[in-house]
């Protein structure tokens, strides 16, 4: 299970007033795999450099607000 799926149950549950332990252990378990998957990408400093970087540069720039309404 990735972690948006992980995600979207919480999301569900969350919606459909599910016991909240259900999803309290949905939480944990996309925070363990967040954490697996932050250590696996900072594994390779250079690589995780890389791929902040590309990340970066391929953002939308931001518009300014016009004076005009």
């Amino acid at each position: 299970m990735d972690l948006a799926a992980f995600n979207r149950c919480i999301d569900a549950l969350e919606k459909a007033d599910a016991n909240p332990q259900d999803i309290e252990v949905l939480t944990t378990h996309a925070l363990t795999l967040a954490e697996q998957i932050d250590e696996v990408r900072w594994s390779n400093p250079a690589k995780a450099l890389g791929w902040l970087l590309e990340n970066e540069t391929h953002k939308p720039a931001a518009r300014k607000a016009s004076g005009t309404g």
